[in-house]
């Protein structure tokens, strides 16, 4: 039986939360949208979803996750990021309704934290030296805004920034890190970096601040919080052809209705488990359409697949063959005839 009473406790809810929680979010983001606002409801502090409606409204049951939700007016000739400044501009005027306030996160639904538990612990971070800090940021040449924490003066300070710079409508000039850093620079705030961010792997930009966190790697945010750019991870994978986000954070309702005609196949290797959807996948989506192959499902073999025991045979084109870049032919190394084939009139029109 339902104690109604905790219902009721809900009713002044607002005035008695001393942190808030501003997840913005549009139907992009509909595959993590339900996993990332289950986690952050369990902090127990007040969350407002601020969604940018483009194409997708949320069904019902995601509805009902949230404390707040609120939808900016329609935008036209400005893509997501223009809507970022909205989704701030809207949440942060209801929330100065609330003196109660100590501290704003504001969070892209695409991030989620697998230890909501331990929001008190980041939080520490917020003392006489500190106004504000994101998940990365370059010693103020860049505080990215996947996910940020502000004092709450802070953070009203920053909307009124916004909202100064949104009066100017030049749809698509306004990048929200532009913003962010200027705001901090021309106002003297104290933002501090987080101690531990994470960094690209080996490769090209090895060591360099990753921003996206798209290997899921060690970070202060995730020491503390389980923080995870899920976002981030899924692009990755499919180019750097590494293992999906896992299932248990993406919502395949009906079908996977949230996904891309392209990643209708990794629907099928998520439902399956079999290596041939996940090839098939790969090939289909490598970045460079040079490479790109569409090839029927048996190609990859007439039984599903388990293991990665075939991928030097049947893996990513990019893998098996290199990446084939039209300016520089002279120093490619053909590895089969079908790719010689595929690229030959290209090839003896440049020569």
């Amino acid at each position: 039986m339902v104690d109604k009473s905790v219902k009721f406790n809900l009713n002044d809810f607002p005035f008695r939360a001393n942190v808030a929680i501003i997840i913005t979010s549009y139907d992009g983001h509909l595959l993590f949208l339900k996993q990332s606002l289950l986690r952050y409801k369990m902090t127990g502090v007040y969350t407002i979803c601020s969604y940018d409606f483009q194409h997708k409204v949320p069904p019902a049951d995601i509805f009902e996750i949230p404390n707040s939700w609120v939808f900016k007016h329609k935008t036209f000739g400005a893509g997501k990021r223009n809507g970022w400044l909205w989704d701030i501009l809207y949440a942060g005027n209801i929330l100065k309704s609330f003196s109660n306030l100590k501290v704003v996160f504001t969070v892209n639904s695409d991030c989620v934290w697998d230890r909501p538990e331990n929001i008190n612990e980041v939080i520490k971070f917020l003392d006489k030296d500190c106004d504000m800090m994101a998940v990365t940021g370059n010693d103020n040449k860049m505080i990215h805004t996947c996910a940020v924490m502000y004092k709450v003066n802070t953070f009203f300070r920053f909307v009124e920034w916004v909202s100064d710079n949104l009066k100017n409508n030049i749809p698509e000039s306004y990048s929200p890190e532009v913003l962010l850093r200027d705001f901090v620079y021309y106002n003297n705030i104290k933002n501090k970096d987080a101690p531990v961010q994470p960094k690209f792997p080996d490769g090209r930009y090895s060591g360099s601040i990753d921003h996206y966190s798209c290997y899921n790697q060690d970070s202060t945010w995730k020491r503390i919080l389980g923080y995870r750019n899920l976002g981030g991870e899924h692009k990755a994978s499919c180019i750097q052809h590494l293992e999906p986000v896992p299932v248990e954070y993406c919502d395949l309702r009906n079908g996977g209705e949230y996904l891309s005609a392209h990643e209708s196949l990794l629907y099928k290797y998520y439902m399956t488990k079999d290596k041939r959807w996940l090839y098939k996948y790969w090939a289909e989506g490598e970045d460079s359409y040079w490479n790109r192959r569409y090839y029927p499902l048996d190609y990859y073999g007439d039984v599903p697949l388990y293991d990665d025991s075939k991928r030097k045979e049947l893996g990513p084109p990019s893998e098996r063959l290199g990446h084939f870049d039209r300016w520089k032919y002279q120093s490619f190394v053909l590895k089969d005839d079908e790719y010689y084939e595929k690229w030959k009139k290209i090839i003896d029109k440049e020569m």
